[in-house]
């Protein structure tokens, strides 16, 4: 695996793009990785953020292998499954999903990710998986609501060129699902560890808040939340509807 490590970056997953434009015939997959971001990107538009040689920031490049685009959520599926059992292979508690690819911890957000994709045809060509993993940050900007690292959790220092060839193991071992076409497993993987599922918790749905249960998340990654009070269950996108996480006292080091 060829690993391109930087000091510093605008951002993993913007250095990745470029350099598949340079190379566009190259069937490789690598890592772009870098010690601190100066414009490091999440989900809807949001900053991540992160003190330098503290976390996990990286960008693995994939090249699927005829995966159509409308089955692109199998790549959020293996990620945030690749995620959730390293930390569960690091003795992190109550590891979950937020749909749909968030990892939590509890109630605390202990990594994202930022898959973006090329298309060619009908096919996704390259798959940009850029994840943040809180490993060492021990304190955390104020406007972040609930963030948590693998060392606040445990009260370990971790070795992060150890902790990113365990994880790209793992990684790789679920991503070669998708290349098998095992949709069953990439399922099976991701329901069991889904936050909310079967559950009751608190949605917003543009503006609207309600108590929900997630029922099923169909495999373009249509998520079907049931209301607690009208037992209505309906269908969202992405963006649509969003779980609002309570506030809760932060994680003690576990003994």
């Amino acid at each position: 695996m060829n690993i391109i490590h930087l000091s510093i970056i605008d951002s993993t997953n913007d250095e990745a793009q470029r350099r598949i434009a340079q190379d566009r015939e190259a069937t490789n997959d690598f890592v772009i990785r870098a010690d601190f971001q100066t414009d490091g990107r999440g989900q809807r538009g949001n900053i991540w953020e992160s003190e330098s040689r503290k976390n996990l920031m990286f960008s693995y490049v994939f090249y699927p292998k005829e995966l159509a685009v409308n089955h692109q959520f199998m790549l959020s599926q293996a990620t945030a499954s690749a995620v959730a059992e390293y930390f569960e292979s690091r003795n992190i508690p109550d590891v979950s999903i937020k749909w749909p690819n968030d990892i939590y911890t509890g109630m605390q957000k202990i990594c994202g990710m930022l898959i973006e994709n090329s298309v060619s045809g009908k096919f996704i060509r390259t798959s940009v998986l850029g994840i943040g993993i809180n490993v060492n940050q021990e304190s955390f900007p104020e406007n972040l609501p609930n963030p948590v690292s693998m060392k606040i959790i445990t009260g370990l220092e971790y070795n992060l060129d150890k902790e990113l060839d365990v994880f790209l193991e793992i990684l790789q071992k679920n991503l070669a699902h998708i290349q098998n076409g095992e949709s069953d497993i990439l399922r099976q993987n991701y329901m069991k560890r889904l936050l909310g599922l079967n559950k009751t918790l608190v949605y917003n749905s543009q503006g609207t808040i309600f108590k929900g249960i997630i029922r099923d998340i169909n495999p373009f990654g249509f998520i079907t939340i049931e209301n607690e009070q009208t037992r209505e269950s309906k269908q969202y996108n992405f963006k649509e509807v969003e779980l609002i996480i309570p506030e809760q006292q932060k994680y003690t080091t576990l003994k």
